[in-house]
């Protein structure tokens, strides 16, 4: 497996594990779903005692009414611990599993009563249902809210004590069966031991760090938005390196419309939102974006090692693309060129000194490149006497990785490119911008804040446009789609479409990929429609264009790729001792159960 593939496959990970702790009922229905068992358990502890159904109501009224109460002290005792994640919904989701534990327990002792008539043995098990209770509660509230589990145990015996009040409460049953009583206790007692040992292990330092805080700042991260306690971890973890950013800014000469500034930056979006760098377009857009200049931020090719660890990192890093050093500048283009070889398809200009070419396999495969493309591009250019090369990773379809055939085919298409525009003669140009911020319209969630650009160059013998998206990637076949209707309305070529990989919305899909890709929301017609209503808005603009190329080198930290492995294998190690010490609770509750129902 190479490293590209292993970090996305951490990263994915990563995502997965994430996604599985929010797939939540509503706060109606969660009350509904913890109230039924609870209910339940109050009619089983009552079916002996011969209550009237007047009666029983009324406690199962009261019982109702402690449910909510003891939620709402949960609420007020964990909210400023962690805030933003606790809420009375999650609260009430806890609750669903901690009364499904109890009744479970209850039932095994009403079929005991069914058996042999006695209450004693009902008494006792619902009892120890309630200590089954308090064993879940303990599990969720000491892994989420507390950074020593054991703390949270006084408020995880609250609720159900709370709850047994109404339940099951009766002097006259208690003084009739001290024994079964003391039985009840007894076996919840070992249950909670056992729970805290349990918890204990998981807790346990593995690679360097504790699973439950660890567990913890992803929470945060993810409900709250709140991801500087992550970031921490990755901050801590992060190496300094050097970065190269190329940025190109174009504009029409002699009108007051904004400029646009294509930019390739030197690092990756990721890991995952909202953490470091995840946001990456859409942060640097927010940096850089003014009155005067537009940016619009390309995929670059590189991976998860050049992930910045926090927002600090990126302010940083955006801060230092304001500072930058001119080593291109003119007022002439070539022609486009589109050279395909097997899958391959390179499309690039150039700009004087400045080559633009973007790389994509739509619609047989998505990119995410290998370093060696860009490098072997780069040096084939620069030995044609180019300044500057932007290689692009288009981004612009889903589908398998490129193998090594792909990735020769990839370099091969492009090199031709560079020999063709290193000999030919260029013209002055005319230029036109517009970009979706000057709409009116609202973004579709699978377009990412940086939103959507669209250039138009034109000479005495050339017309064409290129499209630049914030998203992550985009559907098999949008492309193509997008490409052919643009082509058939607007009469106009549209040379490519190329997202910027934004991370921002990754893992919150609840899709197989973890993420919303462009097409998955917003279909091709509609997408067509807004790139059309971007042409007419910068032909309108369309005059004398002129372009300055940047580089910049920026120091920055980053995760690297072993970091997100690692954080990927202690998830992977922490859910395997979960699993097997939930397994062995699972058979400490049946015996207990069992040696109780029989006692």
């Amino acid at each position: 497996m190479t490293t590209v593939e292993l970090n996305e496959n951490s990263t994915k990970n990563i995502a997965r594990r994430y996604g599985y702790l929010f797939r939540l009922p509503s706060t109606g229905f969660a009350l509904i779903y913890a109230s039924i068992p609870l209910i339940t358990i109050e009619l089983i502890a009552r079916s002996a005692s011969g209550n009237t159904a007047l009666r029983v109501a009324l406690y199962a009224l009261a019982s109702e009414a402690a449910l909510i109460l003891a939620i709402g002290i949960d609420l007020f005792a964990v909210r400023s611990r962690r805030p933003g994640l606790a809420s009375f919904r999650r609260l009430a989701t806890a609750s669903i599993l901690s009364n499904i534990a109890w009744f479970a327990v209850s039932l095994v002792g009403l079929a005991m009563f069914a058996v042999n008539k006695n209450e004693g043995r009902l008494f006792s098990l619902v009892l120890l249902g309630a200590f089954f209770a308090i064993c879940v509660r303990a599990v969720i509230l000491g892994s989420v809210f507390f950074t020593e589990p054991l703390r949270a145990l006084p408020l995880a015996i609250l609720q159900p004590a709370i709850l047994f009040v109404p339940v099951a409460f009766s002097t006259t049953v208690i003084s009739a069966y001290p024994l079964n009583a003391l039985y009840g206790v007894l076996g919840g007692v070992v249950a909670i031991v056992g729970t805290e040992v349990y918890l204990g292990l998981i807790n346990k330092p593995v690679m360097g760090f504790r699973a439950l805080p660890l567990l913890q700042a992803f929470l945060s991260a993810w409900t709250a938005g709140n991801a500087s306690d992550l970031e921490g971890y990755f901050q801590e973890s992060s190496e300094e390196r050097r970065v190269t950013t190329e940025i190109v800014r174009i504009q029409s000469i002699g009108n007051r419309e904004p400029s646009a500034a294509l930019i390739l930056p030197g690092i990756h979006p990721g890991p995952f939102s909202p953490v470091g760098s995840s946001n990456l377009p859409g942060d640097i857009y927010s940096k850089l974006r003014t009155e005067s200049t537009i940016p619009l931020i390309f995929h670059s090719i590189s991976d998860h090692d050049l992930n910045l660890p926090s927002k600090e990192e990126v302010r940083k890093y955006a801060q230092s693309l304001e500072s930058s050093a001119s080593i291109d500048s003119g007022n002439t283009i070539s022609s486009r060129i589109v050279i395909r070889e097997g899958k391959a398809t390179a499309s690039g200009f150039a700009l004087g000194k400045t080559l633009l070419i973007a790389l994509t396999l739509a619609p047989y495969g998505m990119e995410d490149l290998p370093e060696t493309v860009r490098e072997k591009i780069e040096a084939e250019s620069a030995r044609m006497g180019f300044e500057a090369c932007l290689v692009i990773d288009s981004h612009n379809s889903l589908g398998e990785k490129p193998d090594d055939v792909e990735t020769g085919n990839l370099v091969r298409a492009a090199a031709r490119i560079v020999e063709q525009l290193s000999q030919e003669t260029q013209k002055r140009f005319d230029f036109g911008f517009a970009h979706t911020s000057e709409l009116s319209e609202k973004f579709s969630p699978d377009i990412g804040p940086a939103g959507v650009g669209l250039l138009f160059f034109q000479t005495a013998s050339s017309r064409f446009c290129l499209a630049v998206v914030d998203a992550n990637n985009s559907t098999l076949g949008f492309r193509e789609q997008v490409i052919q209707n643009f082509q058939r309305a607007a009469s106009e070529t549209l040379l490519e479409i190329c997202t910027s990989d934004t991370h921002v919305t990754a893992a919150k899909a609840h899709n197989a990929k973890g993420y919303l890709a462009l097409g998955d929301v917003t279909t091709p017609n509609q997408f067509s429609a807004l790139l059309q209503q971007l042409l007419e808005k910068a032909k309108s603009r369309t005059s004398t264009g002129s372009y300055e190329t940047s580089v910049i080198d920026s120091s920055v930290r980053t995760i690297g790729g072993q970091v997100l492995n690692s954080f990927s294998g202690l998830l992977d190690e922490t859910s395997s001792i979960a699993k097997k010490g939930a397994q062995a609770l699972g058979v400490l509750g049946i015996v207990i159960t069992l040696a109780i129902a029989f006692l």
